[in-house]
């Protein structure tokens, strides 16, 4: 398999760009929060950019004092005898989120947002948390995690020509997993996505790219040495996976220039390290989860290696098959990757030298893999709380991709209907994944385990009621539900963009790839949809009620928007009643439902149904 070099043409640059456009809406333009139930995942991180910055320390407790007690904080009692809260995650959130949060600070009071004191009123610090939090997200996260996808796009050119196949593993891994979820948050589950896999796919495009190892760059092993690194900085339990990466890059920059930089690159994140753990913790060696505040998970963190035992079965089955937590439960395109593996033995490439550069990419991805899960499913905590499908494995997602790219353009090859067949499977089973657990993550990212069908028992009845969070049309005074759905509809389009590229295809091969398209996502989605069974431990239709109760933001959903008019009219007019019950009925709220129906004045028989 030879692929050119050349870029592609215009009509191709187009469909590109439309579906980054596309694309960039659900990761720049949407907040998903809960100022009373915010992940202490994010707000630990957050605290401690607002420390550095404002403090110029790690410590805490001032910030703590300001903006209200979080989970995930480790207490340390000093050289002076006092005890401080510090985060106890990886540092490189904190350190990525300072030049967005010094900036905003300084252009605050120009936007007329109060920068808010231990003394001020609590709506202006739930306010000002709110808003650090958006600018925090966005430019550390959100921005970075997109511009990655962009970068993966051109990456995959050297594995496939097919711009159908390349797009669709995009929105597999972008908008199809949890990645997009946690791009929306300033968490590091996303970014050691970015930095895991930009330290294979350099060291990688480097090795296919410049066959004398003499011609390897210093910068490209700098930035591989720093990428690998930063893994490890965003996620400790990640340090396997840095290893394989390091290793691999070893092997191909074989020279004292690139042992260089690749040294260099990873002594930087190791300096960042030590210093944020010796500041905090008194051991540049020792990371704080034995000081953790909670003492259960204190006690918990001194089993193993400061948690991490051996996996066991229960661990992996639960983070890679449940329909609504698994890896590829909830995104069957990962599956295909799997059709790759025969490439480390008889790779059917067109010479010697790609026969033997497949041999080691699909060998390295999987090792890279088999390092992820086995030190997420050692982790004592492995299912890891309220999350978005599995978090821990928030770095899998461009790695399956690739190989389900190599094994997609394998099987195509030269055959037009096998191409056909090879499309029509990607793009049905990634759309699952956009529909399963790219929507439910633009509505909200942080799900409590009972959840088993997120899509049809959370996201579902919220978007119909009109449940859905914070976007930046808010910053032009566009303050209504409008724009989330415009932005849900960009994120469906994109999945389905690749569906509608005919290109060179026949339309009897087009219409192929239709209908397997159709077939396999009605296969791959059919159990979001179905009950739960008793192997699987949760509720089997969990009552969103309680999530409605504190919205936010608050009062623009369709429930409060059909009561206003009910109220408005009275008795007098029936429909708006029976309407507004439907809707309550459909979100569990039945004994309010009942109670609105019978405040109808009128018969039932003359009103049109609730439209969705």
């Amino acid at each position: 398999m030879r692929i050119s070099r050349r870029p592609p043409p215009r009509a191709e640059r187009r469909l590109i760009a439309l579906f980054f456009a596309l694309v960039a809406l659900p990761f720049l333009a949407i907040f998903p929060y809960f100022a009373a139930t915010n992940n202490p995942n994010e707000n630990t991180r957050t605290f401690m950019t607002m420390a550095i910055v404002e403090e110029g320390t790690f410590a805490l407790d001032k910030i703590v004092a300001r903006q209200g007690w979080t989970n995930d904080m480790a207490r340390v009692k000093g050289k002076d005898g006092v005890y401080r809260y510090y985060s106890v995650k990886g540092p490189a959130n904190g350190y990525m989120g300072v030049i967005p949060y010094a900036v905003f600070l300084k252009v605050a009071p120009i936007l007329k947002i109060e920068v808010p004191t231990a003394s001020s009123s609590v709506p202006a610090r739930i306010h000002w948390l709110r808003m650090s939090t958006w600018v925090i997200r966005l430019f550390s996260v959100s921005l970075p995690c997109f511009l990655f996808l962009v970068w993966l796009e051109r990456y995959l050119r050297g594995f496939s020509s097919d711009v159908v196949l390349r797009l669709t593993a995009v929105a597999a891994a972008g908008i199809g997993t949890n990645y997009l979820g946690y791009a929306l948050m300033n968490v590091s589950h996303s970014l050691f996505a970015v930095s895991s896999f930009l330290a294979f796919g350099l060291t990688e495009q480097e090795l296919r790219t410049r066959p004398d190892r003499r011609d390897r760059r210093f910068v490209i092993a700098f930035l591989v040495g720093l990428c690998a690194g930063w893994t490890t900085m965003l996620e400790y339990h990640a340090l396997p996976l840095s290893v394989v990466l390091t290793i691999y890059a070893f092997a191909v920059f074989r020279s004292p220039r690139g042992f260089a930089g690749i040294a260099l690159g990873g002594a930087i994140c190791i300096a960042l390290v030590m210093f944020y753990q010796d500041r905090q913790f008194g051991n540049p060696l020792t990371p704080g989860h034995l000081n953790v505040e909670n003492p259960l998970w204190a006690e918990e963190h001194k089993r193993g290696l400061f948690g991490m035992i051996m996996p066991t079965e229960e661990s992996v089955r639960g983070l890679s098959l449940p329909a609504g937590s698994g890896f590829f439960g909830m995104s069957p395109f990962n599956w295909l990757a799997f059709l790759s593996a025969p490439f480390i033995v008889m790779p059917a490439m067109s010479s010697l030298r790609e026969r033997k550069l497949m041999r080691v990419t699909t060998f390295v991805w999987m090792t890279a893999m088999a390092a992820l899960w086995f030190a997420a499913c050692g982790a004592i905590e492995w299912r890891a709380g309220w999350t978005l499908g599995p978090r821990r494995l928030g770095a899998a997602a461009p790695f399956f991709a690739l190989g389900a790219v190599t094994a997609l353009e394998w099987f195509a090859g030269k055959s037009a209907l096998n191409r056909a067949v090879a499309r029509g499977v990607a793009i049905g089973s990634a759309f699952s994944g956009v529909v399963a657990v790219g929507l439910v993550g633009i509505v909200y990212n942080t799900l409590p385990e009972h959840i088993l069908r997120p899509f049809a028992h959370f996201a579902l009845p919220l978007i119909r009621a009109g449940f859905v969070p914070h976007h930046v049309g808010e910053w032009f005074g566009l303050d209504g539900i409008g724009p989330w759905y415009v932005v849900a509809a960009a994120l469906l389009l994109a999945g389905l963009l690749p569906l509608l590229i005919r290109g060179r295809a026949t339309l009897a091969h087009h219409a192929t790839r239709v209908v397997i398209a159709c077939a396999v996502f009605a296969w791959c989605f059919r159990p979001q949809l179905e009950t739960p069974d008793d192997t699987e431990v949760g509720a089997r239709e969990p009552n969103v009620a309680g999530w409605m109760s504190g919205w936010e933001p608050k009062g623009r959903d369709r429930i409060t928007k059909l009561r206003e008019t009910a109220e408005r009219y009275g008795s007098r007019r029936a429909c708006p009643w029976y309407r507004l019950a439907d809707l309550e009925r459909a979100v569990h709220l039945d004994a309010q439902a009942q109670r609105d129906a019978a405040r109808a004045a009128g018969p039932r028989e003359n009103c049109p149904p609730l439209k969705f």
